[in-house]
């Protein structure tokens, strides 16, 4: 067999090849597990202006069907109690940010006309309901509803005050660039303090 150091010593160059090959593609490849909401890959600026219109556009939408869905509930006195920012998934998995509203009302509702009515209302835009009660809790009806685009919506109709809770449409885009741009938009907005 005096081919036989040959072959071996060509099959070790051989692997030796591969083993080197793969770890240059490997240092090539992308991590996949790699977070994009982490900051580590910066969105083009262009990109994340246009991802802050279009998260102030969702929340002027969901300003405007909030108040739709207050008038259709009845003429109460409502406050809203906060707005914030969430991080979110839109459809089709992509991480993102929209905003979140709730509104309370003190004044006293029929629940279930109420309830109906928003139900009504809810699903003539597309939104899929669901009703719950419980009979520990009679004076209370939960209403929730979803709708593609990243919509949660739930109003609360109870004896002692009724409550909506609504979450915008979900924007694509990274969350903290998003984030800084649209402080930057708000500070550049803001009057300075010079004139003071």
């Amino acid at each position: 067999m005096p081919h036989e150091p040959k072959n071996r010593h060509k099959a070790c160059r051989i692997l030796a090849a591969v083993v080197f090959a793969a770890i240059t593609l490997s240092a090539c490849t992308p991590n996949t597990t790699e977070n994009p909401m982490s900051g580590s890959n910066p969105s083009d600026p262009a990109t994340v202006k246009a991802q802050v219109t279009e998260l102030k556009q969702a929340l002027a939408d969901l300003h405007a069907f909030k108040t739709e869905t207050q008038q259709v509930i009845g003429p109460h006195k409502w406050a809203d109690e906060g707005l914030r920012n969430m991080a979110c998934r839109t459809p089709d998995g992509q991480e993102g940010v929209n905003y979140s509203i709730l509104s309370l009302t003190a004044d006293p509702v029929d629940l279930k006309a109420s309830t109906d009515a928003v139900k009504t209302f809810w699903e003539s835009k597309g939104f899929t309901t669901r009703v719950e009660t419980n009979p520990q809790e009679p004076g209370l009806i939960r209403l929730y509803a979803n709708q593609d685009g990243g919509h949660l919506i739930s109003y609360f109709a109870n004896i002692k005050g009724s409550s909506l809770e609504m979450n915008s449409a979900c924007v694509a885009g990274d969350q903290h660039a998003i984030y800084k741009e649209l402080d930057r938009q708000e500070a550049s907005a803001s009057p300075t303090e010079t004139g003071k």
